[in-house]
């Protein structure tokens, strides 16, 4: 399988994370003379980072949050009426 295959499979896989940062670990990996294990284990920790960062980003979006900038002081007083 190359490089191309392999790309295609992880990402049937949706295994997205590991597939964006293949090359850069393979090559990484030799030039640093990486076990396989130590190359597995640098993927699939790449792999739980991005998916834990769109879950962030996801539940982020789902909580709304107003703008803090686009918010002034004045309109939360407790002084102003409602």
């Amino acid at each position: 399988m190359n490089l191309i295959e392999l790309n295609r499979a992880l990402r049937q896989l949706r295994l997205g994370g590991i597939a964006a940062v293949l090359e850069m670990r393979l090559h990484q990996a030799q030039v640093e003379s990486m076990a396989p294990i130590d190359l597995i284990s640098c993927l699939v920790s790449d792999e739980l980072t991005r998916r834990g960062d769109r879950l962030l980003e996801r539940r982020r979006k789902q909580a709304q949050f107003r703008d803090p900038q686009k918010t002034s002081i004045t309109s939360t007083s407790p002084s102003t009426p409602r």
